[in-house]
């Protein structure tokens, strides 16, 4: 680095130091720039931003094959805004590496086969043209005989490295599909899973130093190829992820949900029809439902109900879908037929539930489906099933006939069949999904008696997705009664089934709890219900019982006053379900992070036991279960040990639960102050118990203390929205 670069280099640090405000955008709209308040870059002032240009863009200008057989590589390099980067850093700010891979896929494979022997080439030579553009020589030689006509995959791996300026290193991963002697792509790369799914959880996806962000550039080096013989363990990709996976043991949705991963939602090659959503909601006891299908181009068929030769739903000559009406039911079936052979293409059950009639509906496809998406279902192999079935070994026989080869797997383990049986999907049904469960819907449909000292009463339905479901059929019906609404410090739990009257085709609950005779505002109801046994596979070797649950809701009341007032909401459930898929707790009845879990963990609840008494309020929970390994001195309530929960996310980023803007300074007025008896600050305000559940040293504790009375909590001066130290601008990243 050249003298006068090292002093522009600090005066631009020191300014970026000094800098209190944004200075690029005045929102949280990203503006010119891309950059919002959740980014480092947000805070830059005008004349450090142009000067450092953060970001990296990789451009692949040209590859060739030349004759010596070493791949050439001509790239541009540039900041977001397209003005050109050194990629020595010695003329823009920021040293450049570049990681490069080639592999192809042989002619009747799908795996890639590196050309490297250590999976990416190194020792090359750069060139540079001028103006951000370079040449790279591999150092890798090509043999005399590779096919031209294969599908090959070069994989750049771009690190820019502004850690200097106090800000991150900026890494893109660009993937590149062709042929090199141009002919047609016969053999299309494994396109399986998508980092956007993967991204639901990882936020980002980002392995080895944070340099590999994308499944393809993963795939890259993690093929069939890579076996440690030591080990004797596959690193293959397809291998290694169910591996890695199967054996965590905070993982947080069911393992057996294959769609978790392998997101449904689109037709692909293999299965050419598709329906969302699947199962359909029911919600009016008619046992009715509707969805879309949607299909890809397989020429010209017609989709029929109930069998090949039934009713005709639609016909296509091409890509489409189509809505049906409101007469889906558990015994409905699609058939897709070809109308040149008459040959079924597909049959796709369908089934309803009541998921998704009250609260967030679980278990639904989200991310990015890739175009190989139901692989899962149509090409088993025993290495892959063998990485989440740690007690099978097909080669030896062991809880597995042995087969001549993975070809035979198929024979068996067809895509599709009946729940719990040895097709794909059976094998892995996911138990809460089972058709066979009706479900348990609870809709309130009024609360009344509602007034200050006086026991609300409560007119619902019971239902399920076949129709109406008499109460004796629940082993549990509990309603909550909580309030007021501005934050929580009430709360009743009431078993209702013995209680109800019945009102017409509905039923009536009064609550045997008055609320206080000094209530104001708003309160809640909230409930809990389930079957406690339902038998699935009634009358066969795997049948078995287990609760079927209704998910939970609440609705808000005028306790005083015409206005009703909810409480607040803070998270979004929604986000809960990106990771958990179906959040379920406490014997799977409470569901709702939203809204019904706070109604119960309030901030003067502390549970653990009288050695260790611990808060259990839910901003201070939820922050020490996700912050877990990374706390300086752990959450344990009472046999529930946190301390070793590894967060899969960027934790900086709080909306990865949050609703937008609800964690920022100040909070509104009149939260509750939270009961900590186990740490150094016994009683914390409500913005001290939200910050020390997640940085929870002394040093924090004696920070808030030194800036807490009991007037109140001073934070928001240093802390809130626009100042210097502003929670978003701190955990900006």
């Amino acid at each position: 680095m050249n003298n006068r670069f090292r002093l522009i280099a600090a005066i631009a640090a020191s300014c970026l130091c000094a800098w209190g405000g944004p200075a690029i955008a005045k929102s949280a709209d990203p503006g010119p720039t891309g950059f919002t308040e959740a980014d480092k870059e947000y805070y830059l002032t005008e004349t450090v931003y142009n000067f450092i240009r953060p970001g990296v863009e990789f451009e692949l200008l040209d590859f060739q094959i030349p004759d010596d057989n070493q791949p050439v590589v001509r790239f541009s390099l540039t900041d977001p805004g397209g003005m050109a980067l050194d990629i020595d850093g010695i003329n823009t700010p920021g040293q450049i590496d570049l990681r490069m891979m080639l592999t192809y896929i042989p002619m009747g494979e799908e795996n890639k086969v590196s050309y490297h022997d250590s999976y990416r080439d190194r020792n090359g030579t750069y060139t540079s043209e001028g103006n951000g553009v370079y040449t790279y020589r591999f150092s890798t030689v090509l043999p005399d005989d590779y096919d031209a006509d294969a599908t090959h995959t070069l994989a750049v791996v771009t690190r820019r490295d502004l850690r200097e300026y106090e800000l991150e290193r900026y890494v893109v991963n660009d993937v590149h599909n062709f042929v090199p002697s141009g002919a047609e792509m016969v053999t299309p790369p494994r396109d399986i899973v998508r980092t956007e799914t993967c991204n639901r959880c990882h936020d980002p996806l980002a392995l080895h130093g944070g340099n590999y962000r994308e499944v393809q550039v993963c795939q890259q080096c993690h093929n069939p190829g890579l076996y440690n013989e030591e080990e004797e363990q596959s690193y293959s990709f397809n291998v290694l992820i169910h591996r890695v996976h199967a054996n965590e043991e905070h993982y947080p949705a069911d393992l057996n949900d294959c769609e978790v991963c392998h997101t449904g939602g689109i037709p692909t090659d293999a299965m050419p029809m598709v329906a969302d959503p699947s199962p359909s909601p029911v919600c009016d006891a008619t046992g009715l439902g509707m969805t879309e299908l949607s299909w890809a181009d397989v020429g010209g068929i017609e989709i029929r109900v109930g069998s090949a030769d039934g009713p005709l739903f639609t016909m296509s000559d091409g890509i489409g879908s189509a809505e049906t009406g409101k007469w889906v039911s558990d015994s409905t079936r699609f058939f897709m037929v070809s109308t040149e052979t008459g040959e079924v293409l597909q049959e796709l059950p369908q089934h309803v539930t009541v998921f998704g009639c009250a609260n967030n509906p679980p278990g639904t496809a989200r991310g990015k489906a890739g175009a190989l998406h139901t692989n899962w279902l149509t090409r088993p192999s025993s290495a892959v099933c063998e990485s989440c079935h740690s007690d099978v070994d097909v080669e030896n026989g062991i809880n597995h006939p042995i087969p001549a080869t993975d070809d035979f797997c198929a024979l068996c383990h067809v895509p599709t069949g009946k729940e719990y049986d040895f097709s794909i999907q059976g094998a892995h049904q996911v138990d809460y999904k089972s058709a066979q469960l009706g479900g348990v819907l609870v809709d309130i449909l009024d609360i009344s008696n509602t007034g200050p000292g006086q026991r609300p009463v409560v007119t619902f339905s019971l239902s399920n997705k076949w129709g109406p479901l008499p109460p004796e059929y629940l082993g549990r019906l509990r309603f909550v009664l909580s309030g007021p609404n501005e934050d929580f410090s009430f709360y009743a739990r009431e078993d209702v089934l013995e209680g109800l009257s019945a009102s017409g085709s509905n039923w009536v609950y009064q609550f045997e709890t008055a609320l206080p005779s000094d209530a104001v505002g708003s309160y809640t109801v909230g409930f809990e219900g389930r079957i406690n046994s339902w038998t699935l596979n009634e009358g066969t070797s795997k049948e078995f019982s287990m609760r079927d649950q209704a998910q939970n809701y609440t609705m808000a009341f005028s306790v005083t006053g015409d206005a009703i007032s909810p409480r607040r909401e803070v998270v979004d459930d929604a986000k809960c379900e990106n990771c958990h898929v179906n959040l379920a707790l406490h014997g799977s009845n409470r569901h709702d992070a939203g809204g019904y879990c706070q109604t119960c963990h309030r901030p003067d609840f502390v549970g653990g036991d009288d050695d260790s008494p611990q808060s259990v309020d839910f901003r201070y929970m939820i922050h020490k279960i996700h912050r877990g390994a990374y706390l300086e001195n752990g959450y344990v309530v009472g046999n529930d040990d946190f301390s070793d929960i590894q967060f899969p996310g960027d934790l900086r980023n709080c909306e990865s639960c949050h609703m937008e803007d609800t964690y920022k300074l100040p909070l509104q007025a009149g939260l509750l102050y939270v009961e900590t008896p186990s740490d150094l600050i016994t009683e914390m305000g409500p913005t001290t118990a939200a910050c020390l559940s997640c940085h929870d040293s002394d040093a924090a504790a004696v920070h808030a203390s030194t800036n807490s009375n009991e007037l109140g909590e001073a934070c928001a001066a240093c802390h809130g929205e626009g100042k210097q130290f502003a929670v978003e601008k701190i955990h900006a990243r």
